[in-house]
């Protein structure tokens, strides 16, 4: 028998002797420690003959183990292929067996093997990267999903049920609603308590804050007018009768409900702001397109969100800085609130201040009610500081740039204790406006210092009343009309004496409609004095007698397609007034 044959031979014995030790290995008893003997006692299990029970009688065991090796012996000896095995090494002589030389690997057989060697590291590697992208992915379908609930959740609070998706698949440059100005006019009005839903703070439901924005969206033009709290209405649900208590009257349903719903709270909390946004149509003459109600938690967080507000007080000439909110005070020595002694805060002029969210709140709310300075005008004094606060941060918000992160900062806030009617495909464009805003420019109008507002006590109670008399609101929704038509003149409010020169009689009275109409002040209607080029003349004659007044010039100039004269005759000084006009013949207004 050759080698070739033995070393086949030996494969195949080895392969079946392989398999005989591995089925004896199987039979092979295992070694437990039988802790219940009490000593280190040996249990030898054998699937065989089924033995488990440690308690039997460890000779019987180890003798019939024995018999089973003795067994396995046998059946090896007598396999057919161990005997051919056997039969054909014993006439080997070990000194011819030769060393079979080991075959020597190629060049191309390594690189081959470093070529498979890499390709398995960049499947791994492959793999690897593999799972970190799924596991990324999951990452990300998870965080998204949270933030679309998060986020969705805030949108669907504060525009009644709007949605997240319709906020980013809308356009930022779909305009808002326009009055015939081309003006969107936002309420804003405020309640004081520092949760919308608790109905145990004093007065919390009463909006001591009320104004009116009104947004040129193409300019950025930005005007504020606000309506005092104490403003009597013709009627409300108390005896009091006053602005602040319109929304209050309809909630108040949703608040002596024995069963509060969700449905029920949204339901009066739109009527409310429905009812008040009326009045203030009722007494502006503006429309009102959207509304915004938030308590002054917002106005702390929003500022906290953009790290403060910078502000300067100053009295009558302002000295402050360019870069900050200039705020008017009534006193030399700035403002400050105080009561019972105690000091709350106090500015100086003329000195820029950083104001956090809390500070803010005290300077929006500072009326001098119980003590202080600068604040003389009380509750106008009150709506004053309020425009100022909200130029402040809007200023502020144009400057840092409003960011998701700021969002998410006032979303829990925001989504509390802050109501709208905007949709929510509007909201983007919300946001776009709100950093083109001309925040330097935004002119707060007092119908107050405009004369068209005054105090009254009635039955012993301290209210606001048109100076036309209570519920007489002709002469504000004419002012207003012309300042929202972009006439700047309005600010001056210059006084105008009109003067009829002809024989006509009621051309001066209707004049004065005329302008009265257009935002202009006139103070008084008389004949011209019968002299030579004051009466008995044609056309018209404007004279100017306060020369800082150069816008209303220029209106008049405009309107009258006429020339200003500076000099004035003699006969007119006894009018005291910024001009005088003179209708001549063929006048036609």
């Amino acid at each position: 028998m050759n080698n070739k044959s033995i070393d086949g031979l030996q494969r195949r014995s080895g392969t079946k002797t392989a398999k005989i030790n591995s089925a004896a290995s199987k039979k092979r008893a295992t070694v437990k420690t039988n802790s219940s003997l009490g000593v280190n006692k040996k249990v030898i299990k054998r699937k065989t003959i089924g033995i488990t029970d440690g308690k039997k009688d460890l000779k019987k065991v180890i003798a019939e183990n024995e018999r089973l090796d003795r067994e396995r012996k046998t059946s090896v000896q007598n396999d057919e292929s161990v005997k051919e095995y056997l039969s054909a090494i014993q006439d080997i002589d070990p000194t011819d067996l030769v060393e079979v030389p080991r075959k020597e690997k190629s060049k191309a057989w390594y690189k081959d093997k470093l070529k498979n060697k890499k390709a398995d590291k960049q499947k791994k590697k492959h793999k690897i990267a593999k799972r970190v992208a799924i596991a990324v992915v999951l990452i990300l379908v998870v965080g998204i999903g949270a933030l679309y609930f998060y986020l969705n959740d805030f949108v669907s609070t504060v525009t009644d049920n709007g949605n997240i998706l319709n906020v980013i698949f809308s356009d930022p440059d779909t305009p808002l609603e326009k009055d015939e100005n081309g003006r969107t006019n936002i309420l804003v009005f405020g309640t004081e308590g520092y949760a919308m839903d608790d109905p145990n703070y004093d007065g919390g439901f009463l909006t001591d804050a009320m104004m009116i924005l009104s947004i040129n969206q193409d300019s950025g033009d930005v005007k504020a007018v606000s309506l005092p709290r104490d403003l009597k209405m013709q009627r409300t649900c108390t005896a009091t009768m006053k602005m602040n208590e319109v929304y209050w009257c309809e909630y108040l349903d949703y608040l002596n409900s024995p069963n509060k719903t969700n449905d029920l709270k949204k339901q009066k909390e739109d009527e409310g702001g429905t009812a008040l946004a009326k009045k203030f149509e009722e007494v502006t003459g503006l429309k009102v397109h959207y509304r915004v109600h938030v308590n002054w938690a917002v106005l702390i967080d929003t500022i906290n969100a953009l790290d403060g507000v910078d502000v300067c007080f100053y009295y009558q000439n302002n000295k402050c800085p360019e870069d900050v909110t200039a705020i008017e005070v009534s006193d030399e020595r700035g403002l400050s609130e105080q009561s019972y002694n105690k000091i709350y805060f106090a500015y100086e002029t003329n000195k820029k201040y950083h104001l956090v969210g809390y500070q803010a709140l005290e300077v929006a709310r500072a009326r001098n009610a119980s003590g202080g300075y600068g604040a003389l005008n009380g509750n106008f004094s009150r709506e004053y500081f309020q425009q100022r606060i909200i130029e402040a941060t809007a200023r502020k918000a144009k400057e840092k740039k409003i960011t998701i992160e700021t969002v998410l900062k006032l979303k829990q806030t925001m989504g509390d204790n802050i109501r709208t009617n905007f949709k929510d495909t509007e909201l983007k464009t919300l946001v776009k406006l709100v950093t083109t805003l001309n925040t330097e420019h935004l002119e707060t109008i007092s119908l107050t210092e405009a004369n068209l507002l005054t105090t009254s006590y009635i039955n012993g109670i301290s209210y606001v009343v048109p100076a036309m008399g209570t519920y007489e609101y002709d002469n504000i929704k004419s002012y207003l009309k012309t300042i929202m038509r972009g006439e700047d003149y309005i600010t001056e409010n210059a006084s105008i004496v009109v003067l009829n020169g002809t024989d006509a009689s009621g051309i001066a009275s209707n004049e004065k409609n005329d302008l009265e109409d257009e935002g202009f002040t006139v103070s008084q209607i008389a004949n011209s004095p019968d002299e030579k080029g004051l009466s008995d003349f044609d056309g018209i004659k404007i004279y100017q007698v306060d020369a800082s007044a150069k816008k209303t010039a220029a209106a008049l100039k405009k309107r009258y397609k006429a020339e200003i004269i500076t000099e004035i005759p003699e006969s007119l000084k006894i009018y005291d007034c910024d001009f005088i006009i003179i209708l001549g013949n063929g006048y036609d207004n």
